[in-house]
């Protein structure tokens, strides 16, 4: 990584303000190596949902141990058969709505602590601002479960991208537009702290 860094700079008039952004984009996919937190998942359904259980189960999982993702914060996730600290669920419309109908809507997906709800239709189908775009559903998928595990480990939603990046924080509600963000499936690194699990 490093190396790359110290060609790039003797053979290119960089400016500071690209290098800074370079090396935020470097430490974005660098992988946190301690363990500060184990969190333990169980996964399962809720109503009638057109989703395979056996995909939602395979893309948590590989979500979970990205280190793009949440391990850079030094949370390890740890499936269990049931009991876990956080019940991953890819529900329907109507379950979704059900967990608090004051607080979550039937066209998103929604966490009430312990549970994350994924909404199924979201799940299947994506959202109007990510297709638009031509992002695969896999990284909308990524998107969903690291915005709501977000929530889980004790963040709120975040109204604007960063100017450093561009890159939508990954507690931006991407689903329901970028606000002139690039698209983005993982926690940035001013997003890399836990609170209250």
């Amino acid at each position: 990584m490093f190396s790359g860094l110290v060609s790039l700079i003797v053979t290119a008039d960089v400016s500071q303000a690209e290098l800074e952004t370079r090396t935020i984009s470097d430490a974005y996919y660098a992988s946190q190596t301690s363990t500060k937190y184990l969190v333990t998942y169980d996964v399962s359904t809720r109503g009638d949902i057109t989703g395979s259980l056996t995909d939602f189960k395979k893309i948590i999982a590989d979500t979970f141990a990205d280190n793009r993702g949440w391990v850079r914060a030094g949370v390890k996730f740890e499936e269990v058969e049931s009991g876990g600290k956080l019940h991953m669920v890819l529900a329907s419309p109507a379950e979704v709505k059900a967990i608090s109908p004051s607080g979550c809507s039937d066209t998103l997906s929604c966490t009430v602590k312990p549970y994350v709800l994924i909404n199924d239709t979201r799940w299947m189908h994506g959202s109007d601002s990510y297709n638009a775009l031509g992002v695969s559903l896999l990284s909308y998928r990524q998107m969903v479960i690291n915005h709501e595990v977000g929530h889980f480990l004790g963040h709120n939603h975040i109204a604007s991208c960063e100017t450093d990046t561009g890159l939508a924080p990954i507690m931006l509600q991407q689903s329901t537009g970028l606000r002139g963000c690039t698209a983005n499936s993982w926690p940035l690194p001013s997003e890399l702290w836990v609170k209250g699990i």
